[in-house]
């Protein structure tokens, strides 16, 4: 099968949505298919079994600009420039792994040259949270154009269920929406190192860009306060992109010896992410910490679970899909430091984490399943 992804965004941004789309592109290649990645700026990876392909930045910006600003549609442009790539490719179809406005473009000239065309919603490309403005859809003009252009994909993937959420309020047809959720290469984190932590210590990871709100970020001074007032020994690992801005806080340069914080782990030389290196790290923890206001699914929760980590989680949209309580973790269902401190302290004192976590559930987030599942729907 000849397929085309159209990511958003892409690598070298280490997100959800990137990684996802580079995992699943290698799966579906390493499965014998044909994968080709469309991108507006060259980029190097050296770990890809996919092809990539550079579009027209130029034009494509031109034609985005007079439409987004001017309300100027030059689509007959851009059907001519994609009819020219239908032609010589001959994709069997267009997958679109998140959107944003320049994407929706390309959908629907695509839908004008009758190619088969699927998406992959990731989060911020459709939904909508008040309390932190998240998501694109606060943009007018990017909302109006997703309602206008939203029914013509011929089958949408969500990969949760406030995604499905999302998609009724703009009148989704239903029998159009497949549940596939995010994966991993599972058999690639349980086969690397060994979990080997502190059973006396607290060993707490945490995996997030700095996105203080959405993430959670910003109550890390507070649940760490209250650990270290009931004289609970812990270690803090902070695991992401510009997280070295958690430096900047005063309490935790006053209390750095509670806190490892590392940059985002890259991965340039192993097919598949999690990079070995962010596996091991996972295993020298006993317990993953989810403080996140929102995830459209939280990969990372995944990861952790499949390297043997108990989740700790408060009750927030994407997490609370992939955390069963008192089964592969626990949930707090109330919103504050202090819930989820006293959670910490009161699984830390009854030895819940010093096990490892063998839930069977996390097998439903294999790639290879899921990426059948795909192939399947691409077929069908």
């Amino acid at each position: 099968m000849k397929i085309a992804f159209i990511p958003s965004t892409f690598l070298p941004w280490h997100g959800g949505a990137e990684i996802q789309a580079h995992n699943t592109a290698n799966k579906l290649a390493e499965l014998g298919h044909d994968v080709d990645i469309f991108l507006l700026d060259k980029t190097k990876i050296d770990n890809r079994r996919y092809n990539t392909i550079k579009l027209n930045k130029l034009l494509i910006n031109i034609i985005f600009i007079l439409k987004y600003y001017f309300r100027i549609s030059f689509n007959f442009i851009l059907e001519y420039y994609f009819n020219k790539i239908c032609i010589n490719k001959k994709y069997d179809v267009w997958h679109f792994q998140s959107v944003n406005f320049k994407t929706l473009m390309y959908l629907k000239v695509l839908k004008q040259l009758k190619q088969k065309v699927v998406v992959t919603f990731h989060g911020a490309d459709i939904q909508k949270d008040e309390s932190i403005l998240y998501g694109y859809r606060f943009d007018k003009k990017y909302e109006d154009f997703l309602s206008e252009t939203i029914h013509l994909f011929d089958k949408v993937f969500a990969i949760s269920d406030d995604v499905v959420k999302e998609l009724n309020f703009f009148n989704f047809p239903k029998e159009k929406i497949i549940k596939i959720p995010n994966s991993i290469e599972i058999k690639k984190i349980k086969n690397v190192g060994n979990n080997n932590f502190d059973p006396k210590k607290l060993n707490i990871i945490t995996v997030a860009r700095f996105y203080e709100k959405k993430k959670g970020l910003d109550l890390i001074e507070k649940i760490s306060d209250i650990l270290i007032k009931n004289n609970i020994s812990f270690t803090w690992t902070l695991v992401g992109r510009n997280s070295n801005l958690l430096l900047k806080k005063k309490f935790i340069k006053d209390n750095k010896n509670y806190f490892n914080i590392k940059d985002e782990i890259k991965n340039t030389n192993e097919i598949f992410f999690p990079h070995s290196e962010l596996i091991n790290l996972y295993k020298s923890n006993n317990v993953y910490a989810n403080l996140a206001r929102i995830e459209s699914f939280g990969i990372t929760i995944i990861e952790a679970i499949a390297a043997g980590l108990h989740v700790v989680s408060f009750n927030t949209k994407g997490a609370n899909e992939i955390v069963i309580n008192n089964q592969n973790g626990y949930i707090v269902d109330e919103y504050t430091p202090e819930k989820m401190a006293n959670t910490l302290i009161n699984k830390f004192n009854d030895n819940s984490f010093n096990k490892i976590n063998e839930s069977k559930e996390i097998m439903k987030y294999e790639l290879e399943l899921n990426t059948k599942l795909l192939l399947k729907n691409y077929a069908s």
